[in-house]
């Protein structure tokens, strides 16, 4: 990038986003570039900014291998880290076919996405993954959460920095930035970006919403994207607290073989419920419903709940959480992030 570039991409709204306390000095991040307007912004404003914010950047790509010119989007993204003078490495996942089966295609790529992605930051010798999901990305989330029932976790929406499973730490500087800078961005330093059909497929909840979203915008006012995502920070601050509670009401409740269902049934219902989601975490998968359910058997010397990935089981008051297998979590896991992503 030349020097003119390089000028107009700092002084952007998407450059003005990136904050050190997301990318400190020191770091080196791995740009997760898809090739999409946001993706390419965020890479061109962060190379641009590097030496004034003593960053390393890489850009990564994961091909999902989902379309038959998906090859492209990995050439266009090398072209483009050849472009920004920085280091290029990708990855082509393999079949999904059971993944998406048990968890749906989003859900599915997703997680592959991530997994895919920490493996290139470690490949890089990156200790962090920038993403480029904007407000509106962020606003979307919190309505298709709202609309399937989402409990306070969830609607916190999109985190702005997590731990992966990895080490990696995962972060999106642009969660305040409208997708509408990203791509003023992108056409100011003419730079091709691309458009994947997925966005557009009727079958998928979310671009539904796109389709009808400036119906939306007329129903209930200009600055919609603006209020949910303000909403999200106000829930990710609480949903904090929730955590921490959760976490000493975990402690507290340890028992040999399990937790104290009495202890946990004498809780508030949304602590409670907060402690079963948290306690079952990376074992089950339990919907809202069926935290609801089993907090009401709490008190009841035996139970049994299915759920998926395994059963909640309580036996002489203990609470135990068994996977498929019928192996049991003996000790109660950190409070889960609802909802995360």
């Amino acid at each position: 990038m030349d020097g003119g570039l390089r000028e107009i991409a700092r002084a952007s709204e998407v450059s003005h986003a990136l904050s050190p306390d997301l990318l400190p000095a020191g770091s080196a991040v791995l740009v997760a570039c898809s090739g999409g307007a946001d993706s390419t912004a965020l890479a061109a404003a962060l190379t641009a900014r590097a030496g004034d914010l003593s960053l390393r950047v890489v850009l990564g790509h994961v091909d999902h291998a989902l379309r038959a010119d998906s090859p492209q989007d990995a050439d266009r993204v090398a072209k483009l880290a050849a472009l920004l003078e920085v280091p290029f490495h990708s990855a082509r996942l393999g079949s999904l076919r059971e993944e998406i089966r048990a968890l749906g295609l989003e859900a599915a790529a997703r997680e592959a996405r991530y997994e895919a992605l920490a493996n290139l930051a470690r490949e890089a010798g990156c200790d962090r993954i920038a993403t480029a999901h904007t407000r509106r990305d962020q606003a979307e989330t919190i309505l298709l959460r709202l609309a399937r029932g989402a409990g306070p976790g969830a609607l916190a929406g999109i985190r702005q920095d997590r731990v992966l499973t990895s080490g990696v730490r995962l972060v999106r500087p642009l969660l305040d930035v409208p997708r509408e800078a990203t791509e003023a961005l992108c056409e100011r330093l003419c730079l091709r970006f691309s458009r994947d059909p997925h966005n557009s497929d009727p079958q998928r909840a979310r671009a539904r919403l796109r389709a009808v979203w400036p119906v939306l915008l007329e129903a209930l006012g200009p600055r919609l994207e603006q209020a949910l995502a303000g909403s999200a920070r106000i829930a990710a601050d609480e949903d904090a607290l929730l955590q921490t509670l959760a976490s000493e009401a975990l402690r507290e409740a340890e028992v040999p073989g399990g937790l104290d269902a009495l202890a946990l049934a004498r809780l508030p219902p949304a602590l409670a419920r907060r402690c079963l989601l948290a306690a079952s975490a990376g074992v089950l998968r339990p919907e809202r419903s069926h935290l609801e359910q089993m907090v009401g058997l709490l008190e009841k010397p035996r139970a049994a709940m299915d759920v998926p990935g395994g059963r909640f089981l309580v036996v002489s008051g203990v609470l135990r959480i068994e996977d498929r297998a019928g192996c049991a979590r003996q000790e109660s896991s950190g409070p889960s992030r609802a909802g995360a992503k």
